[in-house]
């Protein structure tokens, strides 16, 4: 079976205007091996560094382009910072994994978007290259991700 590229993390943008986005400075491309733009973030002290605009109310990712809800893109996308690699539906080998709390925060985000909650039984679905016939993922265990500063609520 192999997953239709219907995440909707790529389209909806709720939590990149919902969330403050901090990680470690050194994932800044001004740090050896960094990748994330610089000149999009701010220092946050001691060591990490947040996105532009999600330390703002409302807060909006300063990558983010477009409307939220409709269409929308991150313009780093290959660069993002970790919290965003990490949050969301992740699509695996064929396979969704998302943990219950990722669920919960990413439905609190669109709730405040005024968006229909994230059912992922019903928006994302596999299909099978042999028969061609749309059937329901079978899903891993749920992954659980640590709990931390990063994406919390913009105060």
């Amino acid at each position: 079976m192999k997953v239709k590229d219907e995440n909707p993390c790529r389209t909806c943008g709720a939590c990149c205007a919902y969330f403050r986005v901090s990680f470690y400075w050194a994932e800044t491309d001004e740090a050896p091996g960094g990748y994330v733009p610089a000149e999009l973030t701010a220092p946050l002290p001691p060591f990490y560094h947040l996105m532009r605009g999600t330390d703002r109310n409302p807060p909006r990712c300063i990558a983010l382009e477009g409307e939220v809800g409709h269409s929308v893109r991150c313009r780093i996308y290959e660069r993002r910072p970790s919290p965003c690699r990490e949050f969301g539906v992740q699509l695996r080998n064929g396979r969704i994994e998302i943990s219950s709390e990722m669920l919960e925060r990413c439905n609190r985000a669109r709730m405040a978007w005024g968006l229909p909650p994230l059912n992922v039984e019903t928006r994302l679905t596999c299909t099978a290259q042999s028969s061609g016939e749309r059937t329901t993922p079978r899903r891993k265990p749920i992954r659980h991700f640590p709990s931390s500063v990063r994406n919390q609520p913009a105060a």
